[in-house]
């Protein structure tokens, strides 16, 4: 049974998830590169405790912190509304956890809500500014190119090469944007599961993530998209390859399960492990072909999943 938000563990596990979001956000306006990475870890907190102490403890937790954000930050712009929105992928994914929902689902489903809640907070904050998406985004970028070349002065200044760069970011953004906010799912339920672990509780649709398969039918979709860029129409270019960068996590995702699977069937030794995944961090060859794998993986079933008893 949840605990009572006058309950005094509750008070102090939602005064300590505030906390960490907070030093998240000052590690963030501190140290900009270092936030890039720590910034993945904002749902933690709301996740941990939606999940340790019940809804009324992530919702205080994420609504608190945000608020104290926009106090913070004087105000609301690009760089807050996406700090609410990891913020609220704590609570959706908690809650998708809770009812047992298997991994697919519960990625699928966050990031359906998620894509939801950006479209949302972007027309209302382009009606409320006066302005175009378009335009928001080039100035978005502009100030970030800025201070990406404040910080390595050898970045080039070539004003036609910077606008074919932002052309370039504004075609594929909607594909960046979710396979950055799908990496920072699977992080998040990768530590979860740690966590919870160590609390002696067990979620069992996340405990066997290297038993991880896409849907067959994303195999379709994965085609259709690689067709739609031999399309001349370029709205429909464009839909091809936000999709395909987008599909393409997703079988890497289904690569990398497989990779761990035969991994822990072999024993393999941590330090070969670290080593092997370090080499598919780095080296873009061996990403591609665990991409390739778990494309592959839909029709000759490396882990015979299959045939392993239900």
């Amino acid at each position: 049974m949840p605990l009572s938000i006058t309950h005094p563990v509750f008070i102090r596990d939602t005064l300590t998830g505030i906390i960490f979001c907070l030093l998240i956000y000052g590690v963030v306006l501190t140290f900009p590169l270092l936030g890039v990475f720590v910034l993945l870890f904002l749902p933690l907190p709301v996740l941990f405790y939606r999940l340790k102490l019940g809804r009324n403890s992530g919702a205080l937790i994420a609504a608190t912190s945000f608020f104290i954000l926009v106090l913070m930050a004087k105000g609301v712009a690009f760089d807050t509304l996406y700090f609410g929105l990891l913020l609220a992928t704590g609570m959706i994914l908690g809650e998708c956890l809770e009812r047992h929902m298997s991994i697919q689902k519960a990625m699928g489903l966050t990031s359906l809500i998620a894509a939801g809640l950006v479209c949302a907070a972007i027309m209302a904050y382009t009606t409320s500014q006066g302005q175009t998406l378009s335009a928001i985004m080039t100035d978005y970028m502009n100030q970030s190119l800025s201070i990406a070349k404040q910080l390595s002065p050898e970045i080039g200044t070539d004003p036609d090469m910077t606008q074919k760069l932002i052309s370039s970011l504004m075609i594929v953004m909607p594909g960046m944007f979710m396979i950055s906010f799908m990496t920072t799912l699977w992080l998040n339920i990768l530590i979860i599961r740690k966590l919870l672990r160590l609390k002696g509780i067990t979620i069992k649709s996340i405990e066997r993530l290297n038993l991880y398969k896409a849907p067959y039918m994303l195999v379709w979709a994965f085609i259709g998209c690689a067709m739609a860029l031999m399309i001349p129409a370029s709205p429909v270019k464009i839909v091809g390859i936000n999709g395909l960068i987008v599909l393409m996590l997703v079988y890497f995702f289904q690569g990398i399960a497989v990779v761990s699977f035969f991994f822990q069937q072999k024993n393999t030794p941590m330090a070969l492990r670290g080593f092997c995944y370090f080499l598919i961090a780095v080296q873009v060859y061996v990403l591609i072909l665990v991409i390739g794998l778990g494309f592959f993986d839909n029709w000759i079933d490396f882990r015979k999943l299959s045939a392993s008893p239900k």
